[in-house]
C-alpha cells in the first residue's frame, strides 16, 4: 500500500496521534513508540472525508479566521448574505453566520479561549500546507458555544447548544 506524504503542513510532524514516528517533537508527553497512533496517514489513502459531512464543534467556539480551518467551516449564507440584526433565516437565531454562542447569548461563536479551535483542527484541519492535518482534510465545521472565554460554562448553555 503506497501511503501519501503528509504534504507541507509545517506541524504535521507534532501530530503524534495521526503518526507516531517515536520522534515526534513538541510534546509534553513521551515520545511514544513508533506505529502507535490511528494510521491517518494509510486512511487518507482511502478517503481525506467530504464536504458533505458535517460535525458541530460543541465546545468554546472556533476560531473562524484560522487559516488551517476557513475553507472547513459551516457558513450559514442567508444569515452571510443577509440583513444585520434580522434571523434572514428564520431559525431563531439573529446574525449565526458561522454557529452560535449559546454562553453569551449572541450569533459570533469566536474562540476566545483555543480549546474548541484545537478540537476542530484535529477533526478537520484542512490539508493546505498550512501548519496541522485534520483527521479530515474536508469536512464542514459547525461552531457551537457553550463555554465561556474561561472555559466554564452552565448546563442550561450545554442542553441549548446540544438541541
Amino acid at each position: 500500500m503506497v501511503v501519501t506524504s503528509p504534504a507541507k503542513d509545517s506541524k504535521f510532524s507534532k501530530q503524534w496521534g495521526l503518526d507516531n514516528t517515536g520522534r515526534n517533537s513538541g510534546s509534553i508527553f513521551s515520545r511514544g513508540t513508533k506505529g502507535i497512533d490511528i494510521s491517518a496517514k494509510k486512511a487518507w489513502t482511502l478517503s481525506k472525508g467530504d464536504h458533505a459531512i458535517k460535525i458541530a464543534v460543541i465546545d468554546t467556539g472556533v476560531d473562524y479566521s484560522h487559516q488551517d480551518l476557513k475553507s472547513n467551516l459551516m457558513i450559514n449564507e442567508a444569515e452571510l448574505n443577509g440583513t444585520e440584526g434580522v434571523d434572514d433565516d428564520g431559525n431563531g437565531y439573529v446574525d449565526d453566520i458561522y454557529g452560535y454562542d449559546f454562553a453569551n447569548n449572541d450569533g459570533d461563536p469566536m474562540d476566545g479561549h483555543g480549546h474548541g479551535t484545537h478540537c476542530a483542527g484535529v477533526i478537520g484541519a484542512a490539508h493546505n500546507s498550512e501548519g496541522i492535518r485534520g483527521v479530515m482534510g474536508k469536512v464542514q465545521i459547525l461552531s457551537i458555544k457553550f463555554l465561556k472565554d474561561s472555559g466554564s460554562g452552565s448546563l442550561d448553555a450545554a442542553l441549548k447548544a446540544i438541541d
